[in-house]
């Protein structure tokens, strides 16, 4: 067999139809530019549409297969562990699917326990592809939007790869790549997002030097539209229309039934201490949709002092010299008042008493 002529052929497929439309539709954990093997969705009869991710639909109680072809690009015969996870929602927004995922309170079927079996460890020889699929039952459980995952594909037993920041700081990876999974239970279902803010707190990035706030922000149902563009606005309560701090995001591609945290960084201000307000609204690329939300808090005088101090802002105590001074300042003129006038009383005659 021409093992190089196969590898060229299996690089060309999977270049083209897998690597590039993967990376335009998501990140899972960390990229590698050279893995030794590509992912490519294992498409099913009740698959909706062929566009880089598995998007199945069925009756409640139906079996259906979420299928992933692995590519073993290598002259190495390579074990890969596959795992099934429910999607949430990273930092910053971006879709994820891995152990991280945290639960969300408006998440009422966790997909993973229809999913059988989440683990699976496969042998792929080399320069060879292998089907890996997962059977999943249809929720009895009406839903009217998505439910959603991933399917993960990692080396098994990888070490993780060090390297070293430009500020000397060292950083373990362990590679991972994955597809996104969507289940409906009917077809035609399309289903929109609904955000709201759960809370705001003050933030600081030392290694940065930035401080500022995060939001909360919750899709509270499962529907779902990716790669929304976010403008978040705060302002001052009561109507100080001179501080005004703004932050855009990108690509946000909120999971449903998830919440994350969005930053909106304050730049060179030092956080103050009083009431504020924040709006957001997300955008999708098209225009045709948007979400306004808003949410009023506050920033106490502790809160504030110790995230700009953690950000590296000095406490400037300048006025308080200031006041010492002005203190000092009256002090001695008083004292000075206070020993002239009596000093002149005593340097005063004596008067005489006329009868």
């Amino acid at each position: 067999m021409d093992y190089s002529a196969m590898k060229k052929k299996l690089g060309l497929i999977f270049l083209l139809g897998v690597i590039v439309p993967f990376f335009s539709l998501i990140t899972v954990n960390v990229k590698a530019t050279d893995t030794g093997y590509a992912l490519k969705p294992h498409y099913g009869s009740s698959q909706v549409e062929q566009n880089g991710q598995i998007d199945l639909f069925g009756v409640p109680g139906q079996n259906v297969q979420a299928g992933v072809d692995i590519a073993n690009t290598t002259n190495s015969d390579l074990k890969y562990k596959v795992e099934f996870y429910t999607a949430g929602t990273s930092d910053g927004g971006a879709y994820e699917f891995d152990n991280k995922v945290k639960r969300d309170s408006s998440r009422k079927i966790n997909l993973k326990n229809y999913v059988k079996p989440l683990r699976q460890i496969v042998l792929v020889k080399a320069n060879s592809v292998q089907t890996v699929n997962f059977n999943i039952i249809i929720p009895s459980k009406k839903f009217t939007g998505y439910l959603m995952g991933g399917i993960a594909v990692s080396p098994y037993k990888q070490k993780a790869q060090t390297s070293l920041t430009g500020k000397g700081t060292l950083i373990k990876n362990k590679y991972s790549q994955g597809i996104p999974v969507k289940i409906r239970q009917d077809r035609n279902n399309k289903k929109d997002p609904k955000f709201r803010i759960r809370h705001i707190v003050p933030t600081a990035n030392p290694t940065l030097k930035s401080r500022g706030v995060q939001a909360n922000v919750q899709n509270y149902v499962d529907g779902y539209i990716g790669n929304l563009n976010v403008d978040a606005l705060v302002t001052r309560r009561p109507n100080d229309h001179k501080f005004k701090v703004k932050t855009t995001g990108t690509a946000q591609s909120v999971a449903p039934n998830s919440n994350y945290n969005f930053t909106i960084d304050w730049g060179k201000k030092p956080l103050q201490a009083g009431d504020y307000h924040l709006r957001m609204k997300y955008t999708t690329i098209d225009k045709t949709k948007s979400w306004v939300i808003n949410k009023d808090f506050s920033i106490s005088n502790a809160d504030a002092a110790k995230y700009n101090k953690l950000s590296g802002i000095k406490p400037n105590y300048m006025w308080l010299w200031i006041l010492i001074a002005i203190l000092a300042l009256i002090l001695v003129l008083g004292l000075g008042i206070y020993f002239g006038r009596r000093n002149q009383q005593k340097n005063q005659p004596p008067m005489n008493n006329q009868y």
